[in-house]
């Protein structure tokens, strides 16, 4: 028991001297990426901005001691190595005198060290594990509601097959994807990481014209050309690890935003001449989807925030088509270097 507390103490106090680094760079670096994202939000689309975003769920699985001279904090905090000027000497001499003899004594009775106090660093990385733990939880039944919801789901009629067959060409994906219909009372969404599955709810079905229910799957669609099914699920597992990092929460917030509205740019330059038809579609999703969020089902759907609605679709009502949807090379570029200054952040 006692190896036990001492290896608690120990754990937590490494714990902590992580924590706390890693809560100053990542806070310092959501500040940053908060005031780059305001003033780029009129001149830069949404998908570049998304990708910057994305440099923080990078730093999030880095050690907060990483250095290297690309990064700012190696110019601001440059390394001092003290030397002493004076340095002590010592002289070693042998004697070659005999040791004298001790008197034996009795060997003491043994008796056990008495157990150590568990420290509040301890206590701290014992209640950290446990919400970790209990979250996990949470999502992994979740999760499983959403595997059988995708079993009850049935197939779906032949003329929404080729339509689902006319989006996908659209798109240019070619992996294999299954779309189903569910009576779920919820937004269109796309789950599965290696065999992915796009859910219909069928009174949407019924309600929407195939001009409609074409933008709708051609949303979910790019969102799986994108791997925003992957990239949704990091964010959930790195919230789950740092539930205790108020900004991340925030953050993640706005990472799922602006996905959003990257894939909505997708959307309209796909459409082009029928792209006035997609901001309707997202009022008529939005009337059936807002009974049952998305994010509680950790689902990637075409809705997924009642707040963010109003300004995705005043955002689509004064859209300007840029030239393209996705990154640049020079955006590219851009991005490596931010990444290059801003992730290292060790002394």
């Amino acid at each position: 028991m006692n190896t036990l507390i001492e290896t608690l103490n120990r754990f937590g106090e490494n714990a902590l001297h992580f924590a706390w680094p890693m809560l100053w760079q990542s806070s310092a670096l959501i500040a940053i990426l908060f005031a780059i994202d305001y003033a780029l939000r009129r001149h830069v689309r949404a998908a570049v901005r998304y990708a910057l975003w994305l440099v923080l769920l990078v730093k999030l699985l880095l050690p907060p001691t990483l250095a290297l001279p690309t990064g700012v904090a190696w110019w601001l905090f440059p390394a001092t190595v003290t030397t002493n000027p004076h340095p002590t000497k010592f002289v070693i001499r042998y004697d070659t005198d005999a040791l004298p003899s001790l008197p034996l004594q009795p060997t003491p009775a043994f008796t056990p060290p008495p157990r150590p106090p568990m420290s509040v660093a301890a206590w701290t990385i014992l209640a950290w594990s446990a919400i970790s733990a209990g979250l996990l939880v949470w999502l992994t039944l979740r999760w499983r509601r959403v595997v059988c919801d995708v079993k009850r789901a049935t197939l779906v009629p032949a003329w929404l097959g080729k339509l689902f067959d006319e989006a996908k060409y659209s798109t240019g994906l070619r992996r294999t994807v299954r779309l189903r219909l569910t009576d779920q009372a919820m937004s269109p969404a796309v789950c599965g990481l290696f065999r992915p599955v796009i859910l219909l709810p069928q009174s949407l079905v019924q309600k929407l014209p195939p001009a409609q229910l074409h933008a709708v799957l051609l949303h979910e669609l790019v969102h799986l050309r994108r791997g925003d099914v992957w990239m949704n699920c990091t964010q959930a597992l790195v919230q789950i690890v740092y539930w205790w990092h108020p900004l991340l929460w925030l953050a993640n917030a706005r990472i799922r935003r602006l996905r959003e509205e990257a894939v909505d740019d997708v959307v309209m330059l796909t459409l082009r001449d029928d792209a006035e038809t997609y901001a309707p579609t997202l009022l008529e999703v939005a009337k059936l989807a807002f009974h049952r969020p998305l994010a509680s089902l950790g689902l990637v759907g075409i809705l997924e925030s009642r707040s963010a609605l109003r300004q995705r679709i005043e955002r689509l009502v004064n859209f300007r088509a840029p030239r393209k949807a996705g990154l640049t090379f020079v955006s590219l570029c851009g991005i490596c270097i931010f990444s290059a200054a801003a992730l290292p952040m060790g002394e």
